[in-house]
């Protein structure tokens, strides 16, 4: 008989694992600085890991994001790649290339923050590499905040993961979105503080963006820690499919800023004026 609670367990102990994997992180990111030393050796260079390998949510064949930060300032932002970010990276482009040893240049995303897709050959890991800004490395790192406030967040998270494969609608539904979803429908619930409540008095650190936050325990907003077994998990996941099924995308936007459904018209108006 299908034992759900302990095949979840044993996904979310297999997902933390890859988390937890630092000699990895390490190599490839000592092999990418290795590469990238000679292009950019007037330049510090600081290379960072974030996604869901990170988040500890990720599967066997997940991609590792990498954010290189070339003596850039992370609060510069803006809604286009400029001219010194395209350049940047035709210069990581030309560099993974010649290490044809350590790298598959596997092609370069567009859109507004390039990512330079490769694969690492000795631990055959594809490694999505960003450059032009820190704000989803910041975000991962409220992600990984909020999952150790509240712990059943990250099961459904790689549940969902899991059943968004086997559904075969994973191109639709990728994982920041299942998280943002996760969040919000436990924001609604009363299990988790508004995104709002964690930032709040911060300032901006990438362009209009904060991606900081305050740590703060769940007793300071009076929410207790939700217990991870087969019935709480089962709990929250049914009231995530009851919440979504009766959502009204159209009319309607997922806003874990403020912790409530928005109005789509009514958007503007209550996000910051920044």
């Amino acid at each position: 008989m299908y034992n759900f609670w302990n095949a979840l367990e044993d996904d979310v102990r297999k997902a933390v694992s890859r988390q937890n994997n630092v000699s990895l992180f390490t190599n490839i990111k000592l092999e990418l600085m290795e590469t990238l030393r000679p292009e950019f050796s007037s330049k510090s260079i600081h290379i960072h890991t974030f996604g869901s390998r990170v988040m500890g949510v990720a599967g066997p064949d997940s991609d590792l994001d990498l954010y290189v930060d070339i003596g850039n300032c992370s609060g510069i932002y803006s809604d286009t790649p400029t001219k010194e970010v395209l350049q940047q990276g035709e210069v990581i482009k030309k560099a993974i290339q010649k290490a044809a040893s350590k790298w598959d240049f596997l092609g370069i995303s567009g859109g507004r923050c390039p990512v330079i897709v490769v694969r690492h050959r000795n631990s055959n890991i594809q490694c999505d590499i960003s450059f032009s800004n820190s704000m989803t490395l910041g975000q991962n790192q409220l992600v990984n905040y909020i999952f150790e406030l509240q712990p059943i967040a990250r099961y459904m998270v790689v549940y969902l993961r899991g059943w968004a494969k086997k559904q075969d609608i994973w191109s639709d539904f990728r994982s920041h979105l299942l998280v943002l979803m996760v969040i919000f429908v436990l924001q609604r619930q009363g299990q988790l503080p508004t995104i709002n409540q964690l930032q709040h008095a911060l300032q901006p650190d990438v362009g209009p963006w904060i991606t900081k936050f305050c740590k703060l325990e769940l007793n300071h907003f009076k929410i207790n820690k939700i217990p991870t077994n087969g019935d709480q998990a089962r709990q929250a996941l049914s009231s995530f499919f009851r919440y979504y099924s009766n959502f009204n995308f159209s009319h309607f936007v997922v806003c874990p800023y403020l912790g409530r459904e928005i109005l789509r018209c009514e958007l503007n108006y209550f996000m910051p004026h920044r």
